[in-house]
């Protein structure tokens, strides 16, 4: 069975119409699973640690798979994170273009950032050790990713200035306000130990993450 998806073969072929593509070997593995494997790699090794080797040796195959497949390990990388971020952010973009009240629809967009973000403790982590640094990377979270949601944030935040519903401040400070809390919820071990060392369910994590939700949104809106 052949598990190459179209994306994957336009990553292979170079744009050269599959020209001088490489067949890739079979593997026991989804596109899915070879993506989120990937996508747990980089965010252990980081993108300098995790070698080509390494990558291939945790998917279970040899090390020329990664460029075969992929043609390179920065499209490799590209993969598994628009893997993990591609529909979040598709997500909190419908919400934005929806037919609801500003500040409804603010209280939407931070409830399920929130949500999305404590369920991806991997991309999050990626996206704080890439953010540290200038780099191509950067530049392509920031591109298809954060800035397409700070496009769509800073019009209506600006609204809920004017109307008086929230304090005036820059965009990077509403974002780091947003994304702050957030991102302390991917920290699931440190959590666990103000917890008394618990590992809490589901719904639990959940109820965690709406209240959070709620403190920022009581921070913000008063």
């Amino acid at each position: 069975m052949d598990h190459v998806s179209a994306a994957e073969r336009g990553a292979m072929d170079g744009g050269q119409g599959g020209r001088g593509r490489v067949r890739s070997p079979q593997v026991d593995l989804t596109d899915s699973e070879i993506l989120q494997l990937g996508l747990e790699a980089f965010a252990e090794l980081g993108y300098p640690g995790a070698s080509v080797r390494e990558l291939a040796k945790r998917l279970g195959v040899n090390h020329n798979f990664i460029n075969d497949r992929f043609g390179s390990k920065e499209k490799f990388w590209r993969a598994a994170v628009d893997h993990a971020l591609k529909a979040p952010i598709q997500q909190l973009i419908t919400i934005f273009d929806g037919d609801l009240g500003d500040v409804e629809k603010f209280r939407c967009v931070v409830r399920t950032f929130h949500s999305l973000a404590a369920n991806m403790p991997h991309a999050n982590r990626i996206i704080s050790d890439e953010s540290v640094f200038e780099s191509d990377r950067l530049n392509y979270l920031y591109s298809e990713y954060t800035g397409r949601f700070v496009e769509k944030l800073e019009p209506l935040a600006q609204r809920l200035i004017a109307a008086g519903r929230m304090p005036a401040m820059s965009m990077d400070v509403l974002f780091s306000a947003l994304t702050g809390p957030a991102v302390i919820m991917t920290q699931r071990q440190l959590v666990h130990r103000m917890d008394g060392g618990a590992d809490p369910l589901t719904d639990e994590w959940r109820q965690k993450t709406d209240s959070l939700a709620e403190v920022v949104l009581r921070g913000l809106l008063g």
